[in-house]
């Protein structure tokens, strides 16, 4: 019989002393982290996992950490996030830096153990001190917010410029704000703008944002909308619904400039409308609704409020898809929803929900006719507005006075008593149960 050139010799000895093929396959099998490495990077999980299962069990710091990733993630395995846990704290206990790390994610998080800050704390600080820029960036990100240990702004700072230096860009961007906000170090606009540049150059839209908030304001530098504006939409473009607003904001107001602003703004609410910016949404309603930088539509108005009004909870457009259903604009005409959104508008505690709310009860409109009703609201509403509210403040005071001069005393004296108790029920909600607590010291911190 002659047998297979590639036929290793070791193989042939198992078979030839008798033991089944599959059983002699297995004990053939030769764990190698090279070969486990590979298979792992080509997708052959299967293959990957038998490596790392058997060098794992062997005490191998590196398998054990890649076994810990696959039942992690459900790579090849059935998806065990405890177990994993329990993988990475040995890979970890060997100090194999990636594992290290993870641990203090682990403990923040509460990924497959208990939360416990001051064991991510310790991970972080093991990591930190081994050189590992994430874990350095996410310590000072502890000392900074003084968890669980008391704020140390200082050597939070000096974390993250370790980190920046290596190249982590959230990093850069953490140390440039403690530059820009004078936390831990003196104030220093030109750091702050040169950590910001590096970060922003790399894509980070934070940074791209913060050098767009330093342009347009003139803070550090000189100011300048040109260059605030391209900063800005570099992260808007990526997505960023902070940077998508402020661009359409400048846009509608002409801060911009440009011959089409008012549809240049537009089309930036829209991008940030898209993805369920309430404040876009009902931009984009009022735009539709007054023809101003879109063509004028009163039910894509409508219909624009209402996906702020029912999926954000915003007021302004509860008030607005009011108005609309009272007037019969862009939808079938329906006095009683627009109480009922006006009710809501109220509830969510706005000035103008009030208003309006007081206005329908003293009239009628999509109810009983209640004056009573109608004083009480229009009191609380004073009582709700801020300084910047003079016009609302004025129609309040202005119906308030209309009310007293029609209201008996009575009736007065009921308003002022239910008044009085709407206000203490308030008060009531919010107040917390139980004795006020005594917040509690934060120890100081030591490494291990």
């Amino acid at each position: 019989m002659t047998l297979p050139r590639y036929v290793p010799a070791f193989l042939i000895a198992l078979m030839l002393s008798g033991l089944p093929a599959e059983r002699a396959m297995a004990q053939a099998f030769q764990a190698s982290l090279e070969d486990g490495l590979s298979a792992f990077n080509y997708g052959d999980n299967e293959l990957a996992q038998r490596h790392f299962w058997r060098l794992a069990g062997q005490g191998d710091a590196v398998a054990q950490y890649y076994l810990a990733y696959m039942m992690d993630t459900g790579l090849g395995m059935r998806k065990d996030i405890a177990q994993a846990a329990s993988w990475y704290r040995k890979s970890a206990d060997q100090d194999y830096l990636p594992a290290v790390s993870y641990m203090g994610y682990i403990y923040s998080t509460g990924h497959g153990l208990r939360r416990d800050d001051e064991q991510a704390f310790k991970w972080y600080a093991r990591a930190a001190q081994l050189g590992d820029a994430v874990a350095q960036n996410n310590l000072a990100t502890m000392l900074r917010m003084g968890r669980p240990y008391k704020k140390n702004l200082s050597l939070a700072t000096q974390w993250f410029l370790q980190s920046a230096t290596q190249g982590n860009i959230r990093a850069q961007y953490n140390l440039a704000t403690m530059y820009r906000l004078g936390e831990g170090v003196q104030t220093n606009y030109p750091e702050a703008l040169r950590w910001y540049t590096f970060a922003a150059n790399q894509g980070d839209v934070y940074s791209q944002n913060a050098l767009g908030y330093m342009y347009r304001t003139g803070t550090g530098v000189a100011k300048s909308i040109p260059i605030a504006l391209d900063w800005y939409r570099r992260a808007a473009e990526q997505g960023h619904m902070p940077s998508q607003l402020i661009i359409a904001h400048m846009y509608e107001t002409g801060e911009a400039g440009g011959s089409k602003g008012v549809e240049d703004a537009a089309i930036w609410y829209m991008h940030a409308a898209k993805t369920g910016n309430t404040q876009a949404q009902h931009r984009l309603g009022l735009m539709y609704e007054t023809g101003r930088g879109l063509p004028a539509d009163a039910a894509s108005a409508a219909n624009w409020y209402r996906k702020a009004a029912e999926e954000g909870n915003y007021p302004p457009s509860m008030v607005a898809l009011g108005l609309m259903y009272e007037g019969g604009v862009g939808v079938r005409k329906d006095p009683i929803a627009a109480r009922e959104w006006y009710q809501k508008a109220m509830n969510a505690d706005y000035s103008l929900g009030y208003i309006q709310y007081a206005r329908v009860s003293r009239y009628g409109v999509g109810g009983d006719k209640d004056i009573v009703g109608a004083y009480k609201w229009y009191k609380i509403a004073l009582e709700k507005m801020t300084e910047g509210e003079s016009e609302l403040r004025a129609t309040a005071v202005s119906n308030l006075t209309q009310l007293a001069a029609e209201m008996t005393n009575e009736e007065r004296v009921k308003a002022e008593r239910d008044i009085d108790t709407w206000m203490a029920r308030q008060t009531l909600r919010a107040t917390p149960s139980g004795a006020a607590q005594q917040p509690q010291q934060s120890p100081a911190f030591k490494y291990e």
